[in-house]
């Protein structure tokens, strides 16, 4: 175990430089062919957050969710969750659609995850700045925590590159395990405090320790704190996350350095 956590660190910290060059390149190879470029990420958000919202509009009303102003609530939500959806739809598949690399040359394979994780997320980076803009448009200027905004957008970034690690590689070598995995994201958008809150759940405790679970939800609830409720991380809450990630991180590490020998052969 040991030895894998070793290999997985090490082909990263001598390829830093390469992971740097070449996320800022996958940046600009994903909207390199339409004529608006990087617009086209800026429209689509704004599309499906007016969506939300007037889904939201139809079925609630222009109340409050969780005592935060309805828009508030969605931005700080949907903000964070669309780098997340956008990495685990894309990055998922960051090794089995680079079989030309990996059978073709001698590179270090679990750096291509990273890559394309930091390359989305260098795209995405400005995306962030709605949630300032319409929180200081609404009133909460004097909410907003950087320190805590930063501490949850790097917990996010850490989050996605430990899930991704296991998933990348069976996805690399399973086309079940694919599918498996499509259909289970296509169902996290409803299990996750996006559109609702969890006042509207609170009599029902056991629901609300089994949402909690998923550690995405701790990304969420954490942007709602910097930018509104002002709260400090839940220590035993903060716990959880962080040993889910190193739990996580070890499998995955086991996994990358047990299926690097396997990837040509099934891709």
């Amino acid at each position: 175990m040991l030895k894998a956590i070793r290999f997985v660190c090490k082909e990263h910290f001598d390829n830093m430089n390469i992971i740097a060059k070449m996320s800022l390149v996958s940046m600009k190879k994903q909207t390199l062919r339409t004529s608006l470029g990087v617009l086209w990420l800026y429209i689509h958000d704004f599309v499906y957050f007016f969506v939300f919202l007037l889904f939201r509009i139809l079925m609630a009303g222009k109340g409050k969710i969780d005592g935060i102003n309805n828009v508030v609530f969605l931005i700080t939500g949907l903000i964070p969750w669309f780098f997340i959806s956008e990495v685990l739809g894309v990055v998922s598949c960051s090794i089995k659609s680079n079989k030309a690399i990996i059978t073709s040359i001698k590179f270090p394979v679990t750096i291509l995850p990273t890559i394309e994780l930091l390359g989305i997320f260098f795209k995405r980076i400005w995306t962030f700045l709605f949630i300032f803009a319409i929180a200081i448009y609404f009133g909460y200027f004097h909410n907003i925590n950087i320190w805590l905004f930063l501490y949850y957008t790097l917990s996010m970034i850490v989050l996605m590159f430990v899930i991704m690690l296991p998933i990348t590689a069976f996805i690399a070598v399973s086309s079940d395990f694919q599918q498996l995995y499509l259909v289970v994201i296509r169902v996290f958008l409803y299990t996750m405090p996006i559109v609702w809150g969890f006042k509207h759940i609170t009599q029902y405790t056991t629901l609300c320790k089994i949402v909690k679970l998923n550690p995405m939800v701790y990304i969420l609830n954490g942007y709602r704190s910097a930018f509104v409720y002002g709260n400090m991380p839940s220590p035993i809450y903060s716990l959880y996350f962080w040993g889910f990630i190193t739990v996580v991180f070890v499998l995955g590490c086991f996994i990358q350095f047990k299926l690097r020998r396997y990837y040509s052969d099934f891709m």
